[in-house]
């Protein structure tokens, strides 16, 4: 589609794809393979679990490709699986942002990723508060007057549900901002936590606004941050355009096992129970703040993690890292100073911060 790719850099659509072992020539019906200077042995110590560690993995695993197009309701040519979330956002500003000339926009507070991959491909940054006062939602006229103001903007950053704010955006904004946008700049929907809301994906919508691209990851849903699996649901052309520069073999061969697992009926069945149990929990916590003076306001969220406004946010952070709890100090962050950000865990977990709150309520 032209509109979309007049967007990319031209050297990046003249770059012919690296062309690994793995994608040349028939694979499946291979018994030896002798063609990628592999040691033939498997590692030590040489147990089951060992076995194929020692070869190169299939870069686009199929099977997975299969499971994600079945998950996401989507055609497999509109995915691309990488190495988390965070590849797919570093690579979609290389392969769209000329350096030193291009730029993206981000809503603040925002992740903190779209910001240093915009200054590694020295591309500039145009921030846009959200409006704090709609909780956190979409400044939709300014970001559109920024975009035409600065017609270089060829990404705009959407995180939905946000992080750190923790809510989602307004779907209608969304929908908006890619209507007007298309053939000027790619709209990023970053989806991360959106498993832990009660609103759907915006996966199936691609097929309708074609400069529309989703981020997915497997870190919260599937609980594999170890393993570092991201899926981005983009119209075809986008998919080989950032498929052009991504690393020849973004999965290990343990990671695409764990991801097959995770992602077997048994896997989806038991992650559907850990949201569940998060979000139970995200509840208790929320209500044993409530109306306590560590608690100067609780953020809502749509996400496994809760933002707070607090007195004395620093000493709140170093009593929870005596009791060896690390949370996250956010209160020097614009638009949410004074704040800590911390993610629910098990009951045990959260019994252990509750505990730390009340002995801080003592010292404000």
């Amino acid at each position: 589609m032209d509109t979309l790719t007049k967007l990319t850099r031209p050297e990046i659509l003249a770059l012919k794809p690296y062309s690994s072992a793995r994608k040349e020539g028939e694979q499946q019906r291979m018994s030896i393979f002798l063609d990628a200077n592999e040691n033939p042995c498997p590692p030590y110590p040489g147990t089951k679990e060992c076995e194929g560690l020692q070869r190169y993995p299939e870069p686009q695993p199929q099977h997975l490709l299969d499971l994600f197009a079945t998950h996401y309701q989507v055609e497999r040519e509109k995915l691309l699986i990488t190495r988390g979330a965070d590849e797919a956002i570093d690579l979609l500003v290389r392969a769209f942002c000329n350096a030193g000339k291009d730029g993206i926009l981000i809503n603040t507070p925002a992740f903190a990723m779209y910001e240093f991959s915009a200054q590694v491909q020295h591309a500039t940054v145009h921030p846009v508060a959200l409006l704090k006062a709609e909780n956190f939602q979409l400044d939709v006229e300014r970001i559109l007057t920024t975009c035409r103001d600065n017609p270089t903007i060829k990404l705009v950053f959407v995180c939905t549900p946000n992080n750190p704010t923790g809510q989602l955006m307004s779907r209608a904004d969304v929908f908006r901002l890619s209507k007007e946008l298309l053939g000027r700049t790619l709209v990023i929907a970053d989806e991360a936590y959106v498993e832990f809301s009660e609103q759907p994906s915006l996966c199936t919508e691609v097929k309708s606004y074609p400069n529309l691209v989703v981020l997915r990851t497997l870190s919260k849903e599937y609980s594999l941050a170890g393993e570092r699996c991201g899926v981005t649901i983009a119209h075809p052309d986008i998919i080989s355009i950032i498929g052009r520069i991504l690393a020849p073999y973004p999965l290990t061969v343990s990671a695409i096992r764990a991801i097959t697992l995770a992602m077997s009926p048994e896997g989806v069945k038991q992650a559907r129970a850990n949201i569940k149990q998060i979000l139970e929990q995200k509840k208790l916590v929320e209500h044993a703040l409530q109306g306590t003076p560590a608690a100067i306001r609780i953020y809502p969220s749509d996400t496994n993690y809760l933002l707070i406004e607090t007195p004395k946010p620093k000493l709140l952070v170093q009593m929870m890292e005596k009791a060896g709890i690390k949370i996250r100090d956010r209160s020097t962050v614009p638009g949410i100073e004074g704040c800590v950000r911390f993610s629910i865990g098990t009951p045990q977990h959260n019994q252990a911060l509750l505990k730390v709150f009340k002995e801080y309520t003592q010292n404000i």
